[in-house]
């Protein structure tokens, strides 16, 4: 196939896919992105185009059955995907000119259709142009979950669950924070270099970056393909990981020397910051279901210079016989909600039903992970999702079936909340970071 050079052409191609194939969507965009002609400005507006129109969905097919003559579902796919990122550059890319957006998307209508095609085009996106202050939502106070849902982009089963949780308001907040663009963190790698140098390492590339929030080996660097695709990466400097992540191994209280289980490791983003924290001393076993996984353990243990990762395969819902640890940490499966920053598509990959299944799934793992927890030892339970039956639910069903177990107070330093001591939920409106849960039990 030739490859394509016009970038709004091959989001349209790449979302057509993605929705006729069900693949995940960073996997089709880096595949596309290595096959394809895009110079270093188009690679910029075609992401921007595909995760944008992917992220606004709803809303965009809210608006567009305004406005279109013919109902959305009786559209060509391809043509569909074309009005869909066209509006999307209309209504929020400030830095694309309406006009460019109309012109650009009709031209295209005449590539993927015909004459009769792109006059459609033409005219629902006119329209929309010209009536903007007409788009219509429902009541916020009248039906908060549909409001929140159609204007922010979200199923409403995610939407009824939040607002149930914590409020109109703030659910509201949630969803249009979970709607920006994310943040780039790495967590420096203290083992061969300090936050100093990666700082002053890329401030001399022309990067702007910042302290993180919480962490002194997090930094945050603007524009992002700096870190992506810096040798420093390669030679194990720095690692990428969200700041809310990073925050789950100083929840487990590690010290140099102690014998440490990760049950579910790969691909050790948490078991690579647990032995930089240990200074590189003690043990710790990652363990993860599957062998081609711990593959990923492995390499990124080697590339940072860390020796006291011992990886093996395992199901962590099993008893394993593992003897007693001081410290042992379930990074649990969970559906991944907190992350849609980065992974807009799980909002629609998701469904109600998984949410329990996979709260069954970690109940049996911190069942059989409490076996290992030796007396005065810690045992860290976290998920990078945001819904109660995976988070809160988990942590009070543990310490009620479990009573050699007590919530342990986290780090005095972690973000105040409400929450108890043991436990804190991080929310992107408010923490600027990925949804995140921690919860630390300590056994008697």
């Amino acid at each position: 196939m030739k490859p394509v050079t016009n970038p709004r052409q091959l989001a349209v191609l790449t979302l057509h896919e993605l929705e006729e194939r069900g693949d995940f969507l960073r996997e089709v965009l880096d595949l596309h992105l290595r096959q394809n002609a895009l110079s270093v400005l188009d690679q910029g507006l075609y992401t921007e185009l595909v995760y944008g129109t992917v992220r606004m969905r709803r809303n965009l097919d809210y608006i567009l059955s305004q406005f279109s003559s013919r109902p959305l579902e009786k559209l060509d796919g391809h043509i569909l995907q074309l009005l869909r990122t066209a509006l999307y550059q209309i209504l929020y890319l400030d830095r694309v000119p309406p006009a460019a957006a109309v012109n650009e998307a009709v031209k295209l209508a005449r590539h993927f259709g015909h004459e009769g095609v792109a006059k459609f085009t033409n005219a629902v996106l006119r329209q929309v142009q010209r009536k903007q202050n007409t788009i219509f939502y429902p009541s916020i106070e009248d039906d908060p979950v549909e409001h929140i849902g159609l204007k922010h982009s979200f199923p409403s089963w995610i939407v009824k669950m939040w607002v149930e949780k914590w409020g109109s308001k703030e659910a509201a907040r949630l969803c249009q924070a979970m709607n920006e663009v994310p943040q780039m963190h790495l967590r420096v790698n203290t083992l061969k270099t300090s936050p100093a140098e990666v700082r002053s390492h890329f401030e001399g590339q022309g990067a702007t970056v910042q302290a993180g929030r919480y962490l002194p080996e997090v930094l945050q660097v603007r524009p992002a393909h700096l870190v992506v695709h810096d040798p420093w990466l390669e030679q194990g400097m720095y690692y990428i990981q969200d700041e809310s992540s990073a925050l789950a191994a100083h929840a487990l209280q590690v010290e140099p020397g102690q014998r440490v289980y990760d049950l579910c490791s790969a691909p050790g983003g948490k078991a690579t910051h647990l032995a930089q924290l240990m200074e590189d001393q003690g043990q710790i076993l990652a363990l993860d279901m599957k062998e081609n996984r711990l593959g990923l353990v492995k390499e990124n243990a080697a590339k940072l210079g860390i020796s006291i990762i011992e990886t093996r395969q395992g199901d962590a819902t099993q008893d394993l016989g593992l003897p007693p640890a001081q410290r042992v940490l379930v990074d649990a499966p969970c559906s991944g909600l907190g992350t849609m920053r980065h992974r807009p598509d799980i909002r629609w990959r998701k469904k109600p039903g998984e949410i329990l299944e996979l709260a069954l799934l970690q109940k049996k793992i911190l069942q059989a992970a409490a076996n290992y927890v030796a007396p005065g030892g810690l045992l860290l339970y976290s998920t990078c999702t945001l819904t109660a039956d995976e988070n809160e639910d988990v942590a009070t069903w543990f310490l009620d079936t479990h009573r050699d177990f007590q919530g342990h107070p986290l780090p005095s330093w972690f973000p105040a909340s409400p929450e108890p001591s043991w436990t804190r939920t991080f929310l992107p409106h408010k923490h600027s970071l990925d949804g995140f849960f921690v919860s630390v039990f300590i056994k008697y």
